[in-house]
């Protein structure tokens, strides 16, 4: 949906599948949770697991104005338990600004996953060669190359997160 606001709810932990299906019942809203595609290892073979990004939130895509899904949200809370409440700005603005929005969106492929970047460490510093992290090294505040993992910094609701995204660092030059 273009020129849509992106709300942010905060939601019991674990409920946020559940909660987005029932909330995708209702007109003009999308819920989603935004997924990190991590690689783990079992009896030395790799295998892709889907995490959520921001554990017990839950985004709603939507053309509303705030009173109207205010009013809304009201209503589905009272029908539904696991919803705690909707996030917003320290000056009550409730939707993510646009740039907020366009990080996150970049960030994520169309199904609203975070896939993994791989890149090399040159001199100290990281060069992502791809990924959704290229142009974004600047962003990057720590690497495990064991764990094959980063912390990036994301701005949400003007307040600064860190997330762990999936990076694998191909080799190390001096």
């Amino acid at each position: 949906m273009k020129d849509t606001n992106w709300y942010v709810l905060f939601v019991m932990g674990g409920k946020e599948k559940q909660l987005c299906e029932f909330l995708n019942q209702e007109e003009n809203w999308y819920a989603f949770y935004p997924k990190i595609e991590l690689v783990r290892r079992k009896n030395s073979i790799d295998y892709l697991v889907e995490k959520p990004l921001f554990p017990s939130y839950i985004f709603i895509e939507s053309n509303q104005k705030h009173i109207v899904f205010k009013e809304k949200l009201h209503v589905l809370r009272s029908r539904k338990t696991g919803i705690v409440k909707e996030l917003h700005y320290e000056d009550d603005i409730p939707a993510l600004h646009s740039e907020e929005k366009e990080y996150l969106q970049a960030l994520l492929n169309d199904d609203f996953v975070l896939k993994k970047s791989t890149g090399f460490i040159e001199q100290d510093h990281v060069v992502i060669k791809d990924g959704p992290l290229k142009g974004y090294e600047s962003k990057i505040s720590k690497i495990n190359r064991h764990k094959r993992n980063a912390i990036l910094e994301v701005e949400l609701l003007h307040k600064k997160v860190n997330v762990t995204v999936p990076l694998e660092i191909l080799k190390r030059t001096e």
